[in-house]
């Protein structure tokens, strides 16, 4: 794979799934200062110019340093080939938030299955060639699941994810400590589209508050419920017990239990 010297100026990173984070470019442009950039950044040919494909932190760190060109390998890939490097370079990050990544997996499946039309659910089924096509190429949630190492239900549960969390509401949670929890999106993912929105001004206008079940109760406007006593502890516990726990509890309580120690005197 040959590497060439683009012109900066040349190359366009508009559109990106993934906004530049200054710090980052600021940490990576130090090392390129000192080392140079170990990594090319990745393009596709578009008319005259180029599109950026892969490296937009080191493309970011190349401008601050005011280089006039950088290393770069040059893919013969269209639009959408290009938008799957993109996004899967992306999700083998592992700084990435349960948000970003449920946002990427769900773009993952738009542009696998407009490449690949006959993996999705419900296309066309009605010839022998379609049905053959179908079983040589892998579903996305098998592809994804198999390049990542990680569960189809997994996948599933991030594109849903993504899917019910409101555009508006998913722009404004970004970098607040809701991304960041899986569970407490899909809290949210439950809600109504109004209340998604009273809930993400609710977040980044107090964020000490970090359920969104409090959160809802709180602009519900209802009571705090009063904490479980001793025996509704109790009861929780014995309701998870599997059956062998319950006759060990039974076993342990026994002796305590009124007339316990008559019946045991009776039976001697």
């Amino acid at each position: 794979m040959n590497i060439e010297q683009i012109a900066i100026a040349d190359i366009d990173a508009d559109e990106r799934l993934r906004e530049v984070d200054l710090d980052a470019a600021d940490f990576i442009a130090a090392s390129m200062a000192e080392y140079g950039l170990r990594q090319p950044i990745e393009v596709r040919k578009s008319g005259k110019r180029y599109k950026l494909i892969a490296g937009g932190h080191r493309l970011a760190a190349a401008k601050k340093l005011e280089w006039v060109d950088i290393p770069a390998i040059v893919l013969k890939v269209d639009q959408l080939e290009a938008e799957l490097l993109e996004i899967d370079e992306n999700l083998f990050r592992r700084e990435l938030s349960p948000l970003d990544r449920s946002t990427f997996l769900a773009k993952r499946k738009e542009v696998y299955e407009a490449l690949h039309p006959e993996t999705k659910h419900g296309g066309d089924r009605k010839t022998d060639q379609v049905l053959n096509l179908e079983n040589l190429i892998a579903s996305f949630a098998e592809s994804t699941a198999e390049r990542l190492g990680i569960s189809k239900q997994t996948i599933a549960r991030s594109v849903a994810r993504y899917k019910n969390i409101m555009p508006d509401v998913r722009q404004k949670i970004v970098g607040t400590w809701l991304a960041d929890s899986g569970s407490q999106l899909d809290e949210l993912a439950k809600q109504e589209p109004d209340m998604q929105r009273q809930i993400a001004d609710f977040v980044v206008q107090w964020p000490g508050v970090r359920k969104v079940s409090e959160i809802v109760r709180q602009l519900a406007g209802r009571p705090k419920p009063t904490p479980p006593g001793v025996i509704e502890k109790v009861a929780g516990i014995w309701r998870k017990a599997s059956p062998t726990e319950r006759k060990q509890i039974i076993e342990f309580f026994a002796p305590h239990l009124p007339g316990y120690q008559s019946e045991e005197r009776a039976a001697a």
